[in-house]
């Protein structure tokens, strides 16, 4: 019997625990899901961000919901900025952390689609606004949007729900740039190397997939269309061994600050502009003098894209659908 009254107990609480999952809240809330955030701008790719309310409370959306918000200047003060140094996630606390002063981003370096709502569709938790950087002003001031100088601090005044998460209300967006070639790649390739006294000879260093992570070389944004690299011929280290300025699909090689020896061009150097991240490719023609032993190397490199992270995210793959057609 004690069995028998211990089950029925059991199977009413699991029926009220389903109950309370696939049956609506006793009121509606609209929220930002994020109170701080950094968020990446990248060269190259269309250059925008979403930044979006989010609903909660319904299993379904029957309603199209409007979230009226304003940008808010006295949201951005120094303990904002001591949040995002502080941020367990490095997506927000690496930008942040060269920043002096958090400000608010110039009217004249965006565009919103909406200045002062988003929607909520029905059938969606989720509404938006795109944040759109005026390309020359942005880049122009690039000692500063290399960082999260700059944050757009949104806050919401009224929405269509029966209640707005008051911790929730404010969503503080820092924003900087990358240029599209940032990130990791496999690399491989062949040196003719001169010799005095000796005939030419060749070295061959093939791409390898997959890697030890030692070998993979790391593309690092210092400028809207300038990278630096952190390897040479087979060799990687934590130098800035050479600096490559993205202009078209021609890509300028040069030594980078710092690096172990003086790379010059050796030919024209491009990149194949793929869409698609997986099938990105940047092809190297360089040289160097080693003064040790006196030869030159005539590198013909790929680079091969493997990932990158933006905004936390570990990006490997292309996710946008028109990329494919």
């Amino acid at each position: 019997m004690k069995k028998f009254i211990a089950f029925i107990i059991l199977s009413v609480a699991a029926v009220s625990c389903y109950e309370d999952y696939i049956l609506d809240y006793v009121y509606t809330g609209i929220y930002f899901p994020y109170q701080i955030d950094v968020r990446t701008f990248v060269v190259g790719e269309g250059m925008q961000i979403k930044v979006g309310a989010a609903l909660g409370g319904v299993r379904k959306n029957t309603i199209d919901r409007e979230v009226t918000f304003t940008l808010d200047p006295a949201l951005v003060t120094p303990a904002i900025l001591a949040q995002m140094k502080g941020s367990s996630y490095a997506h927000i606390k690496d930008p942040a952390t060269p920043v002096a002063t958090l400000q608010v981003m110039p009217s004249n370096y965006y565009t919103l689609s909406n200045n002062s709502k988003m929607i909520i569709k029905a059938g969606q938790h989720m509404g938006d606004v795109v944040v759109k950087p005026d390309s020359a002003n942005f880049l122009n001031d690039s000692v500063n949007t290399i960082y999260a100088t700059y944050a757009l601090p949104f806050y919401i005044q009224n929405a269509d729900a029966d209640t707005i998460l008051e911790n929730k209300r404010y969503n503080i967006v820092g924003l900087k740039f990358e240029n599209m070639l940032y990130g990791y790649y496999w690399h491989g390739g062949e040196a003719r190397i001169e010799r005095p006294g000796l005939p030419d000879s060749i070295f061959t260093y093939k791409t390898e997939i997959p890697t030890a992570e030692a070998k993979i070389w790391i593309l690092k944004t210092v400028g809207p269309s300038t990278l630096y690299a952190n390897g040479y011929l087979n060799q990687v280290t934590s130098k800035n061994e050479m600096k490559l300025v993205l202009k078209g699909n021609t890509v300028f090689v040069s030594d980078g600050a710092g690096a172990t020896y003086t790379i010059e061009p050796d030919g024209e150097s491009t990149f194949n502009r793929s869409k698609l991240l997986q099938d990105r490719r940047i092809y190297l023609k360089y040289k160097y003098l080693n003064p040790g032993n006196g030869w030159t190397y005539h590198c013909t490199d790929t680079l091969r894209f493997r990932n990158r992270f933006r905004d936390g995210i570990n990006e490997w793959q292309d996710e946008n659908p028109d990329h494919y057609n």
